[in-house]
């Protein structure tokens, strides 16, 4: 019987290793890449853990300035020290920034634009990022909201990092060829903007809500089995929206773009608990089909040191290229709706002064 188990898991074991091999080959790696980034200064939020620590480790290890905006300064401090001692670069610094916190945001913005070391920058990285089941909110309620009664989806992973890129437009356009990169995702193929339908900036849309319609001309029922929340997968969408009209209106020599970084382990689903009879069941899959922090990151570097001439602002890239399903549902939603949630948006900017 031992000898059979043992060999059951060897073959799973194997199985598993092939499976994950074949998909990886699909992923991008610009670990290799030649692309320098000497006298750049790049922004990234959220850049003292995951996804972010090892896009800005790998900006650094290229000779850029790199400036990591995070909440914690203590874990900020932290994540500089280790990449300055891997890299051996002394171009990265953090400074706060709380996206929970309109006036922390206007507070950041006024510090980097007064700062002359940065009066031109090369890229902003919006990479940092919430994900708050509901069911969390039974014990804190206020995990929900931002500090101006926001709800946290909304107001985190989209209206603060819309104030912050707006606001900087003139650094990025001094710069000659700024760059502004959104971290989405593919859960944005569950996301829904229709402020007429759900209240997106005080509640935002729950699973009670779905199966719904879609926004589009297919008029399809949507599954009610995802796994993530429905304000996170819309404000992933929002973040694709966002980049879509960036593009319409932005100097010429200022591109957005926005990318899906693969499913990934990262510290984003820090709010999220299993059982532990579940975390054994996904054990198989995750090690099959999770990309490490490092492998996701690749999706941001790549949009961030790309030459331009191969790229085309507006657009959502996946491992390299124009991610066509999340192109494909963002046409369908119609050429108006980017427009509106622009309009929305900054309105609430407006009436939040």
């Amino acid at each position: 019987m031992k000898r059979l188990v043992l060999s059951a898991a060897t073959i799973v074991s194997a199985s598993a290793y092939l499976v994950r091999h074949r998909v990886s080959k699909k992923w991008i790696d610009y670990r290799s890449s030649h692309h320098d980034l000497t006298n750049k200064v790049i922004l990234i939020t959220g850049g003292n853990t995951g996804l972010g620590y090892e896009a800005a480790k790998d900006f650094a290890r290229r000779n850029a300035k790199v400036v990591i905006a995070c909440r914690n300064m203590e874990k900020g401090r932290d994540a500089v020290e280790k990449i300055n001692r891997s890299t051996e670069s002394k171009n990265v610094e953090c400074m706060e920034l709380d996206l929970a916190s309109l006036a922390s945001v206007q507070d950041f913005i006024s510090k980097i634009q007064s700062h002359p070391e940065y009066s031109s920058i090369d890229a902003l990285i919006c990479n940092a990022g919430v994900w708050v089941p509901k069911t969390e909110g039974a014990a804190d309620p206020n995990k929900h909201k931002t500090k101006d009664g926001f709800e946290i989806h909304f107001g985190v992973n989209h209206l603060s990092h819309l104030l912050l890129a707006k606001s900087l437009t003139d650094s990025l356009q001094s710069s000659g060829d700024g760059r502004i990169v959104f971290v989405s995702s593919s859960l944005m193929k569950s996301g829904q903007v229709d402020f007429d339908k759900f209240d997106h900036i005080y509640e935002g849309r729950s699973k009670k809500d779905e199966p719904t319609l879609l926004n589009g001309p297919e008029k399809k029922k949507k599954s009610s089995t995802s796994f993530a929340p429905p304000a996170y997968c819309d404000t992933k969408l929002m973040n694709a929206l966002t980049v879509k009209r960036f593009s319409a209106i932005l100097p010429p020599n200022v591109t957005a773009y926005a990318v899906c970084p693969g499913w990934c382990s990262s510290s984003l689903g820090r709010h999220v608990t299993f059982p532990f009879y579940k975390k054994l069941l996904l054990a198989p899959i995750l090690m099959m089909f999770q990309r490490t922090s490092v492998q996701g990151a690749q999706n941001i570097i790549f949009a961030t040191v790309e030459d331009k001439d191969k790229l085309k602002s507006g657009e959502i890239y996946r491992d390299g290229e124009i991610a066509v399903e999340q192109t494909d549902y963002i046409d369908s939603l119609g050429e108006n709706l980017p427009k509106k949630l622009w309009t929305v948006s900054e309105r609430i900017l407006h009436d939040s002064k």
